[in-house]
């Protein structure tokens, strides 16, 4: 009924779950057995007894109890939601990592984050709030059942003919809840992707004077998440109405009648009527608990299906199991042999019977037009894609056959559009190094010709970058990428476009960072400019796929092939 993946209820959980349940249910136990030591302390002042003797300890004792039980019961409830939020965020995190870019892409970054902060919240709700109340909200009428029943037997049966009726209105409230949390979850998460697209893409909307427009759509989306807010607090009020003023009232009354009519009988005396009536409002207690809450099980029950779903997805990148990291190799060479890699849905594939070399410390140019294979082969050397056929090989090692880490550990990314986090320039630094020294950032800030502008900056490295380090120009965020290479110091490196987005004055300077970069390395570049292609060792020509023809500038413009077709158009351009 409850409806929760099993993965999602990890050890440490298990175990406060546990405890909360048996604590609620020895809660419950207590309060029984106080409401019995009343009953019988008022049997026993009618009869002329005294309290202090023999009543009253007890009664004391049962109520500390009861405080000591109450502050566990909440205590394994806090434990549990808290450990689950943590662990499931960092499990949400951790299959993040694994899929990587390539699937990451191909989705919408606001839904993913709802997910990872808006359905922690509600997990965080249901496993701290809803799960014990209800397990302990479903073992509470049996139990309150069983000791009526030994008080009077007449009473327990008035009270048992209206037990079966719980677990059928909830199952039947469920199926309606299940199914309004479901698409309040979905809006929701849509309308947190919305919002995303619109802030990132604020310069765009500006631009071409759709900020009203997209305000309209959000305005409407909102609208939509307003109202299936308010289906699920219709359905939740009538959840609470029933509960509340149906069945907790109205048994708690077919009880008192009876404990009454019992009395006038002669069957029961006064305490043990007042036990009754004070039993009678611990049945109605967790019902009226579960109803409250009830919207927080069945969002938590929706978002954790999606969390299921994300981590049910597979990237096809996997690390071999048992297969432990070797050592590094110190100048490893890259070879792709027939390679072939098709996205999804695509009509033709990416790279198609794809092979060449990378010798250590040759330089190695990518060529070709847009969508020719370039960056796949890119993604499919750092194995954030796996080649449907074919091998690549590091070194001497097949890369699906060592740990992924073990083939990134040998090489260092300069992508086309460098990625900086929130933070200081030394942060993002040491991203490539964690235990860098100042010295060490500094000489390879040097190096990369951006030592001196971030030294005139007025917090130097401690300055904060924005987002996506929208506070320096093109140009430095492209240093500061080599920089981080060069800290890094992997065997290869891998140029992906590095000055495809700069003016020539500031290509000139970044040259002259990537020589410190390259140096005694072996390279991988991918470029349009003939300035940067031509001084390769070796220039391979991608088209639709496949490698075309490959060999020194001078040979390619001799073969008068598609090579030499380019560098005509482009000197004819120039």
């Amino acid at each position: 009924m409850l409806g929760i993946d099993k993965r999602l209820i990890v050890k440490s959980t298990s175990r406060w779950l546990n405890i909360g349940v048996a604590v609620g249910v020895l809660g419950l136990l207590a309060s029984l057995a106080l409401y019995w030591f009343i009953g019988r302390a008022i049997d026993a002042m009618i009869a002329g007894w005294s309290l202090l003797g023999i009543w009253l300890p007890w009664i004391v004792a049962l109520l500390v109890l009861k405080f000591l039980l109450g502050w566990l019961y909440r205590t394994a409830q806090h434990r549990a939601s808290s450990l689950t939020k943590l662990t499931i965020r960092d499990m949400v995190y951790a299959h993040a990592l694994r899929l990587g870019p390539a699937v990451l892409d191909r989705k919408r970054t606001g839904e993913i984050v709802n997910i990872a902060v808006d359905g922690m919240d509600w997990i965080e709700m249901f496993y701290g709030i809803y799960f014990v109340q209800f397990v302990v909200g479903m073992a509470t009428p049996l139990l309150l059942c069983l000791f009526i029943g030994l008080n009077d037997w007449v009473v327990g049966v008035a009270l048992l003919v209206s037990v079966p009726l719980t677990p059928l209105f909830l199952g039947m409230m469920g199926r309606n809840f299940r199914k309004a949390s479901e698409r309040y979850a979905k809006v929701n998460a849509e309308q947190s992707a919305r919002f995303l697209d619109s802030i990132q893409g604020m310069t765009t909307l500006k631009m071409f004077n759709l900020g009203t427009v997209r305000g309209a759509e959000m305005h409407a989306a909102s609208e939509e998440q307003r109202r299936e807010t308010m289906r699920l607090l219709l359905v939740n009020q009538m959840m609470i109405l029933f509960v509340d003023f149906g069945f907790a009232l109205g048994t708690t009354l077919v009880l008192t009648v009876t404990a009454l009519l019992r009395l006038d009988a002669g069957a029961l005396t006064p305490g043990a009527v007042v036990a009754l009536i004070l039993a009678s409002a611990e049945f109605a207690k967790p019902l009226t608990l579960v109803g409250q809450f009830f919207f927080a099980g069945a969002i938590g029950r929706a978002y954790a299906k999606k969390i299921v779903a994300f981590l049910g997805e597979r990237s096809g990148v996997e690390d071999p199991p048992g297969v432990a990291s070797p050592p590094l190799a110190k100048q490893p060479g890259l070879s792709l042999r027939n390679v072939v890699f098709q996205y999804a849905n695509a009509t033709r594939p990416a790279v198609d019977h794809c092979t060449f070399d990378l010798a250590p410390g040759e330089t190695v140019a990518l060529v070709g037009a847009s969508g020719s294979g370039k960056t796949t082969i890119t993604n499919l050397a750092l194995r954030t894609l796996t080649p449907a056929s074919g091998s690549i090989t590091l070194g001497e090692r097949g890369v699906d056959a060592v740990p992924v880490d073990w083939v990134r550990a040998h090489l260092a990314l300069v992508p086309q559009d460098p990625y900086l986090f929130y933070g200081t320039i030394a942060e993002n630094l040491r991203i490539a190094k964690a235990g860098a020294t100042d010295d060490e950032l500094v000489a390879a800030c040097r190096a990369a010709n951006i030592h001196d502008q971030i030294t005139a900056l007025p917090a130097g490295y401690r300055t904060l970058v924005g987002e996506r380090g929208l506070s320096l120009s093109g140009g430095q965020v492209q240093r500061i990428a080599i920089a981080r290479a060069l800290l890094k110091d992997a065997p290869i490196v891998l140029l992906d476009e590095p000055t495809s987005q700069i003016d020539l004055e500031t290509e000139a300077v970044i040259h002259g960072a990537l020589e410190h970069l390259t140096r005694d390395k072996s390279v991988l570049l991918i470029a349009h400019r003939l300035s940067t292609v031509e001084r390769a060792d070796r220039i391979v020509v991608m088209g639709h796929g496949k490698v075309l023809e490959a060999g020194s500038h001078a040979e390619l413009l001799a073969r008068g092939g598609a090579y030499a077709g380019m560098v005509a158009i482009a000197t004819g351009a120039a």
